[in-house]
């Protein structure tokens, strides 16, 4: 289990029935809303140590288990991460991310490009990865800022305007190739502060000044 020991390993969650259905409900509503945080409680707040994404490390935590693979970012995978979430939930890591089930990134400059993660099938469309990414944090932005990214979809009324830590032109192209072929993609929830941001494989990201959306 790495170097990292048994009474190093930070503790989970206290109350692992409660906390982790509370988790998982969070993330489920923050993938219905795209583009709308949803705020996880500070009780439900875990991590291997300070200094990692609390949030993103509860998620993953209420999420894997033992039939989940995981691919860790270099800066994740070094530390202390790996051990404590394969510990608390079982899962396996892999060092491959096209076959991974869950991808968790230190953010999104280190999240692989989409189209080498899982996308699923037409057949089977939930067999694809999502992608847990942490990001200094986010805010509502007018379309004419610079770096802004406008969603549109199911769960969004009309648009949503964002500014992203990290979301560039370049990671809105990408997206956009890999949604047109949907329902095939990946899901990605985006970690900061106290809060979850979805972003499931069905919405549609264009840059806000002008740039074109997958449809």
């Amino acid at each position: 289990m790495s170097v990292w020991s048994l009474h190093d390993m930070a503790p989970g969650f206290a109350d692992s029935t409660a906390q982790s259905q509370g988790v998982f409900r969070s993330a489920l509503d923050a993938m219905a809303r795209p583009g709308t945080p949803v705020r996880l409680p500070q009780t439900a707040l875990v991590s291997p140590t300070p200094n990692t994404n609390a949030v993103a490390a509860s998620v993953l935590l209420a999420l894997l288990d033992q039939d989940c693979t995981l691919w860790l970012s270099p800066g994740l995978a070094a530390g202390p991460a790996s051990a404590w979430l394969r510990f608390h939930t079982g899962c396996r890591l892999e060092t491959d991310c096209s076959k991974a089930d869950f991808v968790w990134a230190a953010s999104i400059a280190e999240l692989p490009p989409l189209r080498q993660l899982q996308q699923g099938s037409a057949e089977y469309p939930d067999q694809s990865a999502t992608c847990v990414v942490d990001v200094a944090a986010w805010r509502t932005a007018a379309v004419s800022d610079a770096g802004a990214v406008t969603l549109r979809g199911p769960g969004v009324r009309d648009a949503i305007t964002l500014a992203v830590d990290g979301m560039d032109a370049a990671f809105v192209q990408q997206h956009q190739s890999m949604c047109a072929h949907a329902p095939c993609g990946v899901d990605i929830l985006c970690c900061a502060d106290d809060a979850l941001l979805g972003f499931p494989r069905s919405v549609r990201l264009a840059a806000a000044n002008g740039g074109p959306a997958c449809t």
